[in-house]
């Protein structure tokens, strides 16, 4: 039987679903007109309605497997339960989601990237309600500031722990790959600009026998395409220990349907090369930091450390394969 709590919600919407099932944060919902998800959301309703209407232009220009956001009695996509919490509703697909570890499955969520990119290029779309995105290097040259503040805080610390002790021995290093890293890619922006996902991993690809889903545009942007394929390429790897295969592989799926030009590929060295999960690791310290840090800050940071010399290694074949410089 359904919770009280989806029902008073989807009382709230024209449609009548036959089974559900829980998913991440809500629930899935089946029907005789397809398959909606139904979960929280911390979006506005004007942002909601952004992401609708481009969801909706993508279909318009070619590219008809994306989830759609729904409007329910009220005109709105936003719905409330009894304590106010907001609620959005999708229409999503079935099928299952891109396996991180399978380079087949990787190899076609790059294509689909690449054509949802290709498809994307010559598409306008105005709203006040936009994720705006200037520069690559200006934006990881404040993840740069933000690393030297962290250790100017740590440095100063009196009781130092763990954490502490590993960031100050990693730190030197981190700061040379980082400042070259700024170089390359103020030297080497991406050779276009367009339409991003915004938020491109296998958990927003959805692999059926017939079509490949794209689904969750929350977070779409104007900004450098790459970037997408970087943080696809960036999660894939850290999920198989850097094998040089799994890039190789993404690489080809999406140049299949969007050629990279050699600036492209600096830029992506750059970015790679930028110890972001460093910076990440970090900034969850400092946002949470008391006078007891977390086992769970130690232990990635310490996966971290340990995941270097593999790292290391594949940027260097990553150098001599796609012969960059």
């Amino acid at each position: 039987m359904l919770n009280e709590k989806y029902q008073i919600l989807l009382d709230q919407y024209d449609i009548h679903a036959d089974h559900f099932r829980r998913n991440r944060g809500g629930i899935l919902c089946y029907s005789d007109h397809g398959i909606f998800s139904l979960a929280r959301t911390s979006l506005s309703e004007e942002r909601l309605t952004a992401v609708s209407q481009w969801t909706q232009k993508l279909k318009d220009a070619g590219f008809p497997y994306v989830d759609q956001y729904i409007l329910n009695k009220n005109n709105c996509f936003l719905s409330y339960d009894k304590y106010y919490e907001p609620y959005a509703l999708r229409k999503t697909f079935s099928g299952s989601e891109c396996d991180i570890h399978s380079l087949k499955d990787i190899k076609t969520a790059a294509s689909s990237l690449a054509f949802l990119h290709y498809i994307s290029t010559d598409l306008t779309f105005s709203s006040d309600y936009l994720h705006k995105y200037t520069s690559i290097c200006r934006h990881y040259h404040q993840k740069y500031t933000e690393i030297k503040s962290i250790f100017r805080y740590i440095k100063k610390k009196k009781n130092k722990g763990t954490f502490e002790y590993l960031f100050l021995n990693e730190i030197n290093d981190i700061l040379k790959q980082m400042e070259y890293a700024i170089t390359l890619l103020g030297s080497s922006p991406p050779s276009h600009t367009g339409w991003c996902h915004g938020a491109f991993q296998h958990h927003n690809v959805i692999l059926s026998g017939n079509h490949t889903a794209i689904i969750h545009f929350e977070h779409f942007f104007y900004g450098y395409p790459l970037l997408d394929l970087y943080y696809f390429l960036q999660k894939v790897l850290e999920k198989n220990d850097y094998q040089f295969r799994f890039c190789e592989t993404i690489l080809q799926g999406y140049q299949i349907k969007y050629p990279l030009s050699r600036q492209d590929l600096t830029c992506l060295y750059g970015l790679l090369l930028f110890p972001e999960k460093f910076w990440k690791i970090s900034n969850q310290y400092m946002a949470h930091k008391k006078h007891f840090v977390s086992p769970r800050y130690i232990d990635k940071l310490n996966q971290f450390i340990v995941s270097s010399e593999i790292r290391t290694i594949f940027l260097e074949k990553y150098l001599q394969t796609y012969n960059v410089f």
